[in-house]
């Protein structure tokens, strides 16, 4: 199995990035503008993207004041984990630890998930850091 793994360091309270990664009005702001986003244990998400037939959807397994896991449920994340942690950071600001565990293969629609958690994680930090949206656009 291929996990991928990131973190970064975002200069905005606990609670800004927590709101972004697990409520739907956050998700809308930095992932995609078309995004179905339940709150809590047991709670579906259904994110849709452009060109993609359906919405991928992910069911909340974990939802704590510092950490969301969310189990992919249908599409290319059938089978996967996310887990978003975050932790404060002695300096100020938080570092929120991610991993996307569970992929079969590190074929190319792994390397193409790679690149795109990287290109959104620079938009989440934009968005928690400024409050300036910047989703996918559907």
């Amino acid at each position: 199995m291929a996990d991928i793994a990131m973190q970064l360091t975002i200069e905005a309270e606990a609670d800004t990035v927590r709101e972004a990664i697990a409520t739907g009005a956050g998700v809308r702001s930095w992932f995609t503008a078309d995004a179905a986003v339940g709150e809590g244990v047991g709670a579906e998400h259904a994110l849709t993207f452009p060109g993609v037939a359906e919405p991928w959807r992910l069911r909340v397994t974990e939802s704590a004041e510092r950490r969301l896991v969310l189990e992919g449920a249908n599409g290319p994340w059938s089978g996967t984990t996310q887990t978003y942690e975050i932790l404060d950071v002695p300096e100020g600001g938080v570092l929120l630890r991610f991993t996307h565990a569970g992929f079969p293969v590190q074929d190319d629609a792994y390397r193409n998930f790679t690149y795109g958690w990287a290109t959104k994680f620079t938009a989440l930090k934009a968005y928690a850091e400024t409050g300036q949206p910047a989703p996918l656009l559907g």
